[in-house]
C-alpha cells in the first residue's frame, strides 16, 4: 500500500504521503483516511506529500474526477501539496489542484515540505 496517513498533534495537521504508482483506489482510500482523521481532530490543515508520486497511468478523467471528489468533502480544509519530481507527475497533480481551487477549496502547491507546513500554519488573512 503505498500511502501513509497521519495526525501530527504538535501542529494540529493531518499529513498524507503517496508514493510510486498509487492506484486511483489507493488514492481515495487515503483521501478518506485523512478526512476522517480531519473529523477526528477537528483539523483543517492537510498536508499532502506526493513527492515521490508517480503518475505514469493516470488519466486526465482519473485527475479531474479526483480533483472534482476532493473539493466536495473537503469545505473549510486548507490544503498544501508538495509537488512531486518528474514532470509528467507534475502536470497530473497541477491539473488535480486546479480543479480543486476552481471549486473553491484552499490549496496551495509547494517544492518543499517547509514551504508547506509555513503556508499551513500561517493565519488566514
Amino acid at each position: 500500500m503505498p500511502y501513509e496517513v497521519i495526525y501530527n498533534e504538535s501542529d494540529g495537521i493531518v499529513g498524507v504521503r503517496v508514493w510510486g504508482e498509487a492506484t486511483e483506489n489507493e488514492h481515495y482510500a487515503a483521501r478518506e483516511e485523512a478526512f476522517r482523521l480531519c473529523r477526528e481532530h477537528d483539523c483543517i490543515r492537510l498536508l499532502v506529500d506526493l513527492h515521490e508520486l508517480s503518475t505514469k497511468h493516470s488519466t486526465v478523467n482519473g485527475c479531474f474526477s479526483f480533483g472534482e471528489s476532493l473539493a466536495k468533502i473537503s469545505p473549510g480544509i486548507r490544503i498544501a501539496h508538495i509537488m512531486p519530481t518528474d514532470s509528467l507527475s507534475i502536470k497530473d497533480v497541477r491539473f488535480t489542484t486546479t480543479v480543486e481551487a476552481n471549486r473553491g477549496v484552499q490549496t496551495c502547491s509547494f517544492n518543499t515540505a517547509e514551504e508547506a507546513r509555513t503556508w499551513l500554519l500561517k493565519r488566514e488573512e
